[in-house]
């Protein structure tokens, strides 16, 4: 029999920012415990572990198969009678060597998940079941703690209607004893959400910790957010970032800042060639998608035209 198992993994930098496990290994292990059921049932809270070299290597016998996972997170695993697989539970525990927007680290790591009973289906080519799974913030921030990977996650809106805020660049600051340091920019998306990710070599110094009493825990932030133009729109105090919840932030902040006025901005027109010499795309392909691709067959130019 072929058991076809595919999924999707996430995790949660804060609840409405979720990133996508990318170009990790998923790894199955065959259930030794003999608590397999109750293991089965529980929620993945509940079992979730960063596992030492030690425990890894303890369960490598058991390893099923492995699977990596794209951009999107997403993996497929095809098992049978070569990985001696009959449909039973088994262990997902996943392998990374980094998490998003980081270089591979010295030390990877690997966390276990669950033990999962597949609700598998029958289908004309064998069993299939489908599964996703997002690692709660708590325990997704961990992870990427040991990466040295910090993150805010934020959005603007206009303060009386809450309407998104799209093109500003949102800069964050690390309030500091002697210099405040700059911990990255962003610009807002279309729902006013923007990221910035950065590391402690952005707030940390080479003096520490004589003179930076943040050594051991996180930087104090505050924001100044600009139109596309440079006009400021909202310049928060440096002190803002001795306040509870901006003072020693850990791995992952969530920020909700609001203008008093809606910015006015000018969205810019993309222009598209539909037309280059005697060639032109409507006819044959259609039109221009917004990706630059043609609506018919997604081509696009790929070579000097005559």
């Amino acid at each position: 029999m072929n058991y076809t198992f595919k999924g999707r993994l996430c995790g949660y930098i804060c609840p409405e920012c979720p990133e996508p496990l990318s170009d990790v290994l998923v790894r199955l292990y065959r259930a030794m415990q003999p608590n397999v059921t109750a293991l089965a049932v529980a929620n993945p809270k509940e079992t979730f572990a960063i596992l030492s070299d030690e425990a890894v290597a303890a369960k490598a016998e058991n390893l099923i198969a492995e699977a990596k996972t794209d951009a999107q997170g997403r993996f497929v695993f095809e098992l049978g009678e070569a990985q001696r697989y009959g449909g039973e539970a088994f262990e997902v525990d996943v392998y990374c060597g980094t998490v998003p927007h980081r270089p591979p680290g010295p030390r990877p790591l690997q966390f276990s998940i669950t033990t999962l009973q597949p609700q598998w289906r029958q289908t004309d080519k064998g069993m299939i079941a489908a599964w996703e799974y997002c690692v709660p913030q708590r325990y997704w921030c961990a992870v990427r703690a040991r990466f040295d990977a910090w993150a805010i996650c934020g959005k603007i809106t206009v303060c009386d209607t809450k309407q998104a805020v799209m093109g500003v660049r949102v800069f964050a600051y690390d309030t500091d004893w002697i210099q405040d340091d700059p911990l990255g920019s962003a610009v807002t998306d279309a729902s006013g959400r923007f990221r910035i990710d950065y590391t402690s070599a952005d707030f940390r110094t080479p003096f520490s910790p004589w003179i930076n009493l943040e050594w051991t825990g996180g930087p104090d932030v505050y924001f100044r957010i600009e139109a596309p133009d440079g006009t400021p729109l909202l310049i928060e105090p440096a002190s803002q970032g001795r306040t509870p919840g901006r003072e020693n932030v850990g791995h992952c902040l969530c920020v909700d800042l609001c203008l008093k006025e809606p910015p006015s901005i000018d969205v810019p027109t993309i222009p598209l060639f539909t037309n280059v010499g005697q060639y032109h795309v409507d006819p044959v392909y259609g039109d221009f998608t917004g990706a630059g691709l043609t609506t018919t067959g997604n081509y696009a130019f790929t070579d000097t035209s005559r």
